[in-house]
């Protein structure tokens, strides 16, 4: 009993030592609700709950680790775990943003801020964005929040991205640009310049270009109207056949041939072996 009595009474001092700025004001305030989620009900867009705190100098809590809350409620029921994690100095990734009235931690923390702007209601926007103070973002509901510039029409404007689907145009937007708080406070102080008329004309001679190349290739495509006359097929001609003409080298030998046969005998006649022995 004791020392459920000691652990009470600590967790009173350490939540005055949070406190304890706060009540120096001239009157005192305190949270009767708080906005409440834990873990991954926290990403939820469509989850909305509220914690009632119990305790009269109570205030409200949101967690941020890495840019994400991971936690949001009444700061004395925010668990152990949580508040020595937000007490500690060593804890970088963490943000742990407090406020005391109710239902007052809606916002992100103070690490999360960005420009928040139009150049139509603000000069400054456009020309001097470093002299406009950043304010808190909303909390993000899917993601985290990061910080965007645009320009449409010439009108700048500057603010917070929450949704992954923002997120994700802006991106896809060449007059848009994202950055992300953590990496550097208020990062979306650029100065923008609109380059839709650049990419318009340069889509228009795109478009040119390509309605030419269609034109030329149509034309170069497209059937000649000259006809060409065919003749009649004709029979094939016949091969001639290899019949000697009449006065060619070859009939002159087939028609000589029994005039050297009868000129040989003759020789043989006359210049034969008994013929020479006959003359002596």
């Amino acid at each position: 009993m004791l020392n459920g009595s000691v652990s009470m009474l600590t967790r009173k001092c350490a939540i005055l030592c949070i406190l304890y700025p706060l009540l120096q004001a001239p009157f005192v305030l305190a949270s009767d609700s708080c906005f409440y989620c834990r873990g991954i009900n926290c990403q939820r867009s469509s989850y909305q709950a509220t914690e009632q705190c119990v305790d009269q100098l109570d205030a409200c809590v949101s967690v941020f680790e890495g840019g994400m809350v991971k936690a949001q409620g009444c700061l004395e029921l925010l668990g152990d775990s949580w508040r020595e994690r937000c007490e500690s100095e060593h804890n970088t990734q963490l943000q742990c943003e407090i406020c005391v009235s109710t239902n007052c931690n809606n916002v992100s923390s103070s690490q999360l801020s960005c420009l928040q702007c139009q150049d139509i209601q603000d000069d400054r926007c456009r020309t001097a964005p470093e002299q406009l103070v950043p304010q808190s973002c909303g909390i993000a509901r899917n993601g985290r929040s990061l910080c965007y510039a645009s320009i449409k029409d010439q009108q700048v404007e500057r603010g917070c991205s929450l949704t992954i689907s923002e997120q994700i145009s802006c991106l896809a937007n060449p007059n848009c640009q994202l950055c992300d708080p953590l990496d550097m406070p208020h990062c979306n102080g650029q100065q923008l310049e609109e380059t839709a008329e650049i990419t318009s004309t340069s889509t228009s001679s795109s478009t040119s270009t390509s309605s030419s190349t269609s034109t030329s290739t149509s034309t170069s495509a497209t059937p000649s109207t000259t006809t060409t006359t065919q003749s009649p097929t004709e029979p094939p001609t016949p091969t001639p056949t290899t019949t000697p003409k009449p006065d060619s080298a070859q009939s002159l030998w087939s028609k000589n041939i029994p005039i050297l046969l009868v000129a040989l005998q003759l020789i043989r006649y006359f210049y034969g072996p008994n013929k020479l022995l006959y003359k002596k």
